[in-house]
């Protein structure tokens, strides 16, 4: 079942990946003096150079020439040094093919400001204009659609991800109905068009100053990506102060400097400097602004304040457009994670409840503990229960016993799939208690909470419900828009980290909305926070190369799932 499309210009198809960026900043710029008037000097000559490399226009398709009919062949590429020089993407799933063709088959796909290691040369140019260059680790990337060799352009592109962090951007959440998105830094009649209550708007923004608690990305994390400790707000973490306090309004501030204005939105270049005739295309025309639902999250990758819309402060996109900070409400991801059983071993239990206390156990007497354990509290087990009363208590391994009603339980499987053998790693998914287990072989190695499709073990053809079956990664995707029907169609979700395509119209996602998980309330994906959907993505095969936004797998190196009731 195919994704629904976005229903804003904001968003890519659900079908193309996206990718992360990390919150940069770049010296400051004083609007309308000199350093303005070298930036619009140094975006003029990007631009030319642009054009000398061949780019077309944004829609445009590579040429599909006799040579590049074919699928990808056997040939010879020396090993490409990490120090090499780079090519740079311009354009959201710019292709990264097996062979220097059109024709080869996809190996994974560039977001705008990925600079990959390439071939000193090309090696060939049918069907590219600007040549095919190999990229490191494999593959070729053609220099002319939607991507140069020119790195000068970097400082204007949005900033790449961070894939160290649970979280790639900093994420907003739109605060009004019609937030919002410009293709440049808007003129005060576009303001004026686009933003009639602005000065309410502010009004209101400027009473609020909510101090805000912690993000995914405040948790320290081991090179696996498990959780080391609780989550610890350091100074100049994302939208904290010297004083150690995080709050709304300077969430989307960068405190060391302003960074320049970016280039125009990257979908936008080819219609400028991709036409044969030479004449100018006036973007604002072409582009125009587009608004957001209420609640919509959108990833920010970096900052800045334009003089010349009174001093007010944008956030950039993936894709190079502008949204007013003030706008935006700080969405900062669950810092709430699953159990690392790779030397726990199961059995494990996650609070199912409110208001759960801890019991104690004695001679057919049951009794109830002062201590209280949040929701979502992960507890290891003995594998011993009790029986008092009609009621199933389970040990935990600290002494303390709790009710079984209270909890979700994973156990060791006596009965594993037939390819639960050796090393081969897959992932098992049970519907009905919610929960997902990464074993290697017979090994879990991991367990947590997901949220699937609401309507559970119905149809997923006619429902919203997860398809049970097993199988195989067959992409994964740094980030990527989701269908809105996974949030009930109430806003649009643009750039959800660590996404991973089983079938279509069915992936494991992370979500940095909430920490909705232990109950199904999707349409059909898997959800996971953002700390376990990094984790099972890092783990996950294929590998994800440096630099690149997506990899696709062939039919037999992606990891199996397994989606049971």
């Amino acid at each position: 079942m195919p994704l629904a499309s976005m229903p804003t210009d904001l968003s890519r198809s659900a079908s193309s990946p996206r990718r992360r960026t990390p919150l940069i900043c770049a010296p400051r710029r004083t609007e309308g003096g000199p350093r303005a008037r070298r930036v619009d000097g140094r975006l003029a000559s990007l631009l030319v150079a642009l054009t000398v490399c061949g780019c077309k226009p944004a829609g445009a398709a590579v040429e599909l020439s006799k040579e590049g009919a074919s699928d990808d062949g056997a040939l010879e590429v020396a090993a490409l040094p990490a120090d090499g020089p780079k090519l740079v993407a311009l354009r959201a799933g710019t292709p990264v093919l097996a062979g220097p063709q059109a024709g080869a088959r996809k190996l994974g796909e560039l977001y705008p400001g990925a600079a990959v290691v390439r071939s000193s040369e090309p090696y060939g140019r049918a069907g590219c204009s600007g040549g095919w260059y190999a990229v490191r680790p494999r593959g070729f990337v053609c220099a002319g659609d939607g991507a140069t060799l020119n790195t000068d352009v970097l400082a204007l592109l949005p900033a790449p991800p961070d894939t160290s962090r649970p979280l790639p951007y900093r994420y907003g959440r739109a605060r009004t109905q019609g937030t919002p998105v410009y293709f440049g830094v808007p003129s005060r009649e576009e303001v004026q068009h686009a933003e009639p209550d602005l000065d309410r708007h502010l009004e209101r923004v400027q009473r609020s100053d909510a101090q805000l608690g912690a993000s995914a990305n405040d948790v320290p994390l081991d090179a696996r990506g498990v959780s080391s400790g609780p989550p610890v707000l350091l100074p100049r973490g994302d939208g904290i102060g010297e004083d150690g306090r995080r709050t709304e309004a300077g969430f989307f501030f960068c405190p060391i400097a302003d960074a320049v204005a970016p280039l125009p939105p990257v979908a936008a270049l080819g219609i400028d400097i991709g036409r044969k005739d030479g004449a100018h295309v006036d973007l604002r025309a072409a582009l125009k602004t587009v608004a957001l639902r209420k609640g919509s999250g959108v990833a920010i990758t970096r900052a800045f304040t334009a003089g010349a819309a009174d001093g007010r402060r944008f956030g950039v996109t993936p894709d190079g457009r502008l949204i007013p900070a003030d706008r935006l409400q700080a969405a900062l991801g669950s810092p709430w994670h699953g159990l690392d059983v790779e030397k726990l071993g199961l059995p494990v239990a996650f609070v199912h409840r409110h208001d759960v206390h801890t019991w104690s156990l004695g001679r057919g007497k049951a009794s109830e503990n002062d201590e209280e354990l949040e929701r979502h509290t992960g507890v290891p087990l003995t594998g011993r229960f009790r029986t008092v009363d009609g009621v199933r208590f389970e040990e935990a391994r600290d002494g303390f016993w709790l009710r079984a009603q209270d909890l979700v339980v994973v156990v060791r499987r006596t009965k594993l799939p037939d390819f639960a053998k050796g090393s081969q790693r897959w992932l098992d998914v049970s519907l009905v208690n919610q929960t997902l287990t990464a074993y290697e072989g017979q090994k879990p190695i991991y367990a947590t909470l997901i949220s699937s499709g609401r309507d559970q073990l119905r149809d997923p053809e006619s429902s919203a419900s997860t398809a049970r079956g097993t199988f195989r990664v067959r992409s994964k995707h740094v980030t990527r828009n989701i269908d809105p029907r996974e949030v009930a169609d109430s806003f649009d979700v643009t750039d959800a980290p660590w996404v991973m395509d089983l079938a279509p119209g069915q992936a494991i996602t992370g979500m940095y909305l909430g920490a909705g998980v232990g109950e199904a309330q999707g349409f059909h994906d898997i959800a996971l926070t953002p700390i376990d959907a990094r984790r099972i993505f890092l783990w996950a095969e294929p590998e994800l190369p440096e630099g690149w936004h997506a990899v696709y797998s062939n039919d037999e190196e992606g990891t199996l799932v397994h989606v049971r009731p």
